[in-house]
């Protein structure tokens, strides 16, 4: 089984002016592979052999929370493969509210971008958010490390990482792109011994070169997760870089393709 860890679509209205407008925050750096829609979603799981596809959306208004749920329950029925996380913006004043929606959903966890949302991801607002999830028994799954399309936000930086799992040690944390994209010696660093969940979105390629980020996996390959980033990187050039890497055994692929998150989530 294969389950990406870590794609996102949009309401089909607007999918086209979102995946322009990352686009072009990165002057062109990124490129997309899908038009950002379900359908196209399952289109390239299809292709790539990708069984289940965790989607995860991002509150970045504090009322957004509200709508964002709306459209999952709309979408619910479209395809079994397409797991939903929720999202909610620590401003929201029905923070706590929302948390209970998303857990009588039967959702997962919720995504959380603290650049695009606008607060430190280790400030006092966005631990009270944290907190209430967690005791809900949600996954807390963070964008870590600098964004591309924001260079100049430290919000999501490795240092704040650090302050986070240090406070929530044993918390069920999943920090995407290997906890900072192409930053792994300060995430070897600071986040040594903590056991959060790491995914390897838009930055398995520089992985595969670096010697930090193999010693990370290394010290961690039971906190592992796949995941792609869809549409910013293509799935079927990730699987296809798993599936013949020499560098990792048939166990070690099969735990990262999908026995590590099953064993998060508890499905």
């Amino acid at each position: 089984m294969i389950i990406d860890a870590h794609t996102h679509i949009y309401p089909e209205s607007v999918a086209e002016k979102a995946i322009t407008t990352v686009v072009g925050n990165t002057g062109g750096e990124l490129d997309s592979y899908t038009d950002g829609t379900a359908d196209c979603l399952l289109k390239s799981m299809d292709e790539a052999d990708v069984d289940l596809s965790v989607v995860l959306p991002i509150a970045t208004d504090p009322h957004h929370g509200k709508g964002i749920l709306e459209w999952i329950a709309d979408l619910a029925d479209r395809s079994p493969r397409l797991i939903f996380f929720g999202s909610v913006h620590p401003h929201d004043p029905q923070y706590k509210g929302m948390i209970r929606k998303i857990t009588q959903m039967g959702l997962y966890g919720i995504k959380i971008h603290p650049a695009y949302q606008g607060f430190p991801a280790d400030s006092k607002e966005a631990y009270a958010l944290y907190e209430e999830a967690l005791k809900n028994d949600l996954i807390l799954h963070f964008h870590a490390g600098k964004d591309r399309s924001l260079p100049e936000s430290d919000y999501t930086s490795v240092e704040r990482f650090a302050n986070v799992t240090k406070d929530f040690q044993g918390a069920k944390l999943i920090l995407a792109h290997a906890g900072g994209d192409r930053e792994w010696d300060k995430v070897l660093e600071l986040m040594k011994g903590r056991k959060c969940y790491y995914d390897i979105s838009f930055v398995l390629e520089d992985m595969m070169t670096s010697d930090h980020a193999r010693q990370l996996y290394l010290q961690n390959e039971d906190y592992f997760l796949f995941g792609t980033d869809s549409p910013w990187r293509d799935q079927k050039r990730y699987v296809d870089l798993i599936r013949k890497s020499d560098f990792l055994s048939e166990s070690q692929k099969s735990k990262l393709f999908s026995e590590n998150l099953l064993s998060l989530i508890g499905m």
